[in-house]
């Protein structure tokens, strides 16, 4: 359990480690592979316990994976791979390291009792919060933060996290715990933390966190109110998600727009037309491998005078998780994933105990990260460890009485 809470809280800071040394960039792959290693130990003496470790949810996981996996390789198999074994290997592990970690985590959470870690929990999340605040208020007085960009008309920032998404991913992590907590225990919602880390996601200037947040405080306001969600309104925020978002979508997905971003998601599907059904193969398109090794369809699709895709600048080459996913694997592939995506949601939802509103909860940070795959990388990046992590915490929590202290 101490061994969990350690590589938890590491993990949710990762971003900043990176900062400080590259190197450290690697700790969350290193969280992934033990993972699997621990689990597959777990696994091994739990059968020989004549207990059963698998269940159907994790079968049916390991049927699509397997599948997803012939359907990316076939292309580098009979097509000419561009990259060495090796790259395609790690960049297929990019897409499905979520995976891994969650059904390997899954095996090892059973039967851990996190009880006592919740008042630490708290007390990290708002001290996090009070740091991010008087960090902003004497960046005021004394300028030593360096502005992302310039988002609704003031600077944004990232609070040392490198890029303001992950900050964000941070900010939403303690904020889901938090109402976690209080559902947990059967007591009032944190309003006064919901509005001050609403705050801290505005100064970071991402519009579809933004909206993501306020369909949350919307949501939680009539939490008290509602035994159970209609359909409708999944429907109404929905819609208000879109209609906050709307600028953004038609920025990144608009035929105008020639930014990077928006100029590969939509050579995306040109090359999954051209390269029917199964994509143009690993290490190709938007994955971090076709910028190491300088993918020649960045050439013959024109990409290579884009700025921030040419080969002496490829910057943003990895800006856009489903542009790497449609080019890479094709129609097939993207099926499948949407697929284990659907799949990882449903089994999060049935390991949780508890009523629907606890289940929505501790589904949300992953639902966080299908909202924002559009326009981000979160999935693929080492920020997604935290947020499985997050899910495997409370679904462990949400099977043990809470303690009284906190």
């Amino acid at each position: 359990m101490i061994l969990f809470m350690i590589l938890f809280i590491v993990a949710i800071f990762s971003s900043q480690l990176e900062m400080i040394s590259p190197v450290l960039g690697y700790i969350n792959e290193i969280i992934v592979v033990g993972f699997a290693g621990a689990a597959l130990i777990q696994v091994f003496f739990l059968e020989k316990a004549r207990e059963k470790a698998m269940d159907g949810w994790i079968l049916l996981s390991l049927i699509l994976c397997s599948a997803f996996f012939l359907v990316a390789f076939i292309p580098n198999l009979f097509g000419g791979a561009h990259n060495t074994i090796l790259m395609q290997v790690y960049t297929f592990f990019g897409m499905t390291k979520f995976l891994i970690l969650f059904y390997s985590g899954r095996i090892l959470v059973k039967g851990m009792d996190f009880r006592a870690t919740i008042p630490w929990m708290k007390r990290l999340a708002w001290l996090f919060t009070i740091l991010c605040y008087l960090a902003y208020i004497l960046n005021i007085a004394i300028t030593f933060m360096v502005p992302f960009d310039i988002r609704f008309g003031m600077p944004t920032y990232s609070y040392g996290f490198g890029h303001p998404a992950p900050f964000s991913m941070v900010v939403m992590i303690f904020t889901i715990l938090l109402v976690f907590f209080s559902l947990l225990e059967n007591k009032r919602l944190p309003y006064l933390y919901l509005m001050l880390n609403l705050g801290l996601i505005f100064t970071a200037g991402r519009s579809t966190a933004i909206g993501i947040y306020l369909c949350l405080f919307l949501l939680l306001l009539l939490f008290p109110y509602i035994k159970r969600i209609p359909s409708y309104l999944y429907i109404v925020l929905g819609a208000f998600l879109a209609w906050f978002s709307w600028d953004r979508i038609m920025n990144q997905f608009g035929a105008g727009n020639t930014e990077a971003r928006g100029v590969l998601l939509r050579t995306s599907v040109d090359i999954a037309k051209d390269h029917a059904p199964f994509g143009a193969g690993l290490g190709m398109f938007g994955s971090h491998a076709s910028r190491l090794h300088y993918s020649p369809l960045y050439y013959e699709y024109q990409l290579s005078r884009v700025w921030g895709l040419s080969s002496l600048n490829p910057t943003f080459i990895t800006d856009s998780y489903w542009a790497m996913i449609i080019g890479e694997t094709g129609i097939f592939g993207s099926i499948l994933l949407i697929l284990l995506f659907i799949v990882t949601l449903i089994a999060m939802i049935r390991s949780t105990s508890g009523n629907f509103k606890m289940k929505l909860i501790v589904a949300f940070p992953f639902i966080y990260a299908l909202c924002t795959s559009p326009v981000d990388t979160l999935l693929v990046s080492g920020s997604v460890v935290s947020i499985i992590m997050a899910v495997l915490y409370m679904m462990a929590l949400s099977r043990t009485e809470p303690s009284s202290g906190g």
